[in-house]
């Protein structure tokens, strides 16, 4: 049971569009919803942070939150968009 990222996956979903966008209404509940029926289709999937959603917090409290809240993990940032993915053995075990 493989329960790590794929790294070719992570490389292919650098270069598609972003899947979502969190703008000024930060992560909200619809966004979270959102987030978790993306992660159940995609698995992996390219986030984009609007600067009007950086008002006191940072790039990485939004995503950490987002993550946390979906169960999903953050690859890394560039600028101000990021990858997180959840695979199938992680959404399996909640």
């Amino acid at each position: 049971m493989k329960n790590d990222k794929d790294s070719v996956r992570i490389k292919i979903t650098w270069q598609e569009p972003a899947l979502m966008q969190i703008g000024k209404g930060g992560v909200s509940a619809n966004i979270i919803e959102e987030a978790k029926r993306l992660l159940k289709k995609h698995q992996y999937m390219k986030v984009r942070i609007l600067r009007s959603a950086l008002g006191d917090s940072t790039k990485g409290d939004l995503l950490s939150s987002l993550c946390q809240k979906t169960g999903a993990k953050l690859d890394g940032f560039r600028g101000n968009t990021a990858v997180i993915y959840k695979t199938r053995q992680m959404q399996a075990f909640q």
